[in-house]
């Protein structure tokens, strides 16, 4: 069992090491390298666990295009939240949060779950704005 008290970056590595490829990168943050890079970071307080993978958006798209596309995938992909960032990036991300405890089984399950939505989220409705 995962919680506030025993969540480590280690100890995460070492849960999903053996389902999924892992690395760090040279910020030492935790990466799976699925369908995409997924950014794993652990909430200072220790209360959450945070997925993250990034998708740069093409130079040339509005800020109307990109708010419709993150509206759209917000509301038809509840398991995730996108948003743009200001640098041209659409980023998504998810939250497991540690009160109560997270069993190594639902992390590894929801990594992999994850890691499977932004490519329909992406061929859905933002497909002409990411690179």
């Amino acid at each position: 069992m995962i919680t506030p008290e025993n969540v480590s970056v280690e100890l995460l590595k070492d849960v999903l090491a053996a389902y999924v490829d892992t690395s760090f990168d040279e910020d030492g943050d935790l990466i799976v390298k699925g369908e995409w890079q997924v950014y794993i970071t652990i909430i200072p307080d220790k209360s959450s666990i945070r997925l993250m993978t990034i998708f740069r958006i093409k130079d040339e798209i509005s800020q109307d295009a990109r708010l419709e596309a993150v509206n759209k995938i917000n509301n038809d992909y509840m398991i995730i939240k996108a948003h743009c960032s200001d640098n041209n990036k659409l980023i998504f991300t998810y939250y497991f949060m540690l009160t109560g405890g997270l069993t190594k089984k639902a992390l590894v399950r929801g990594v992999k779950l994850f890691d499977s939505i932004p490519r329909a989220a992406i061929y859905d409705y933002a497909k002409d704005i990411v690179n």
